[in-house]
């Protein structure tokens, strides 16, 4: 009985740490050895150009031409996920723009929830506990109205889990572009919480034991087996689970952490009235008909294939003049 307690409290975590690092490391070099050979930036502002176009700040924050002002840009969209505060549904037969922002803020609620939740968590991994991990544990369990006091941040994780996964099972728009893997991480983080949750407020945990193994992690020292066993069963669930997050999330959309910085539509400055951009690939972009093949760029081959108007309408002439005659209307009547 002795090994498995050994297993799920001590081996698994570090099996489930080696992938996680193995596997960014791997995703981040493939992102890095991507080519960009174009300015492909995704804004929101007015970009530079003529003297009479006016920019305002925030058409400098969303379209920024310099490094630095790609600097804000990723600072406003990582803390405060500035993109996702935009967040709007147009209805075309109603012609109405409805204000969906609720979403930005379950979702600020939710990252923010489980940083807290995290900082709180290095005093199981301290001795002694700094400062800083004493204060934020001391401000986030100020309702004292229950034994041990409540956490806001455990509340507020919830409770935005709930709603986070509720509009994938309800909304029909969400439900049609929800995969099982959204859901299965989702899962992970309810059972974490959950568990979590459980231990903290209605079930007796040994806690002295659990700073042990935890101490016992960071410094590669294998607990006595008198310790694993006075831990309760439910905590080994809870770090199980844990585990299996980690190991889980290089193959994953919770990726986005890492990815964010770098998305050539977030970390490129927008320059492309400014400055001419030319695809690297093409020796001469002027060149009316170019075809080139066997193009090798960071140890990859790629086929390059440019075509004039011409050519790209014989191409496509029937389904050109289709939409000619409908008026060039596609759908919505």
């Amino acid at each position: 009985m002795g090994m498995i307690e050994y297993f799920f409290g001590f081996v698994l975590p570090y099996i489930a740490l080696a992938i996680f690092i193995v596997g960014v490391i791997y995703r981040i070099v493939e992102w890095a050895r991507s080519p960009i050979p174009l300015n492909i930036v995704i804004t929101a502002g007015q970009k530079k150009s003529f003297s009479f176009l006016k920019r305002n700040i925030h058409d400098k924050i969303d379209d920024p031409m310099s490094n630095l002002g790609v600097i804000v840009r990723m600072f406003f969209e990582v803390f405060l996920m500035r993109s996702l505060f935009r967040n709007t549904r147009f209805y075309y037969d109603k012609m109405t723009n409805v204000d969906t922002r609720w979403l930005w803020f379950f979702t600020m609620a939710f990252h923010y929830s489980l940083l807290i939740i995290l900082i709180r968590h290095l005093r199981f991994f301290t001795n002694p506990v700094p400062d800083l991990v004493k204060m934020i544990d001391w401000m986030d369990g100020m309702l004292k109205f229950w034994v041990p006091p409540i956490y806001v941040t455990g509340i507020l994780v919830l409770v935005s889990l709930a709603f986070l996964w509720g509009r994938r099972i309800v909304l029909s728009r969400e439900r049609c572009i929800s995969l099982p893997s959204d859901h299965f991480a989702l899962f992970l983080f309810a059972v974490i919480l959950i568990t979590g949750t459980l231990m903290r407020y209605f079930f007796k945990i040994d806690i002295p034991s659990v700073k042990t193994l935890a101490l016992g992690l960071v410094t590669f020292t294998p607990p006595p087996y008198e310790v694993l066993k006075n831990i309760h069963w439910l905590f080994y669930v809870h770090i199980t689970f844990v585990s299996i997050l980690i190991a889980y999330i290089p193959f994953s959309k919770l990726m986005h952490f890492a990815g964010i910085f770098l998305s050539p539509t977030r970390n490129m400055a927008n320059s492309t009235r400014v400055k001419r951009h030319v695809n690297p690939w093409d020796p001469n972009p002027e060149w009316p008909i170019l075809v080139r093949e066997g193009i090798t760029v960071a140890g990859v081959t790629y086929k390059s294939k440019k075509v004039d108007w011409d050519t790209y309408y014989e191409m496509y002439k029937d389904q050109l003049d289709e939409v000619a005659e409908k008026g060039y209307k596609i759908g919505g009547g």
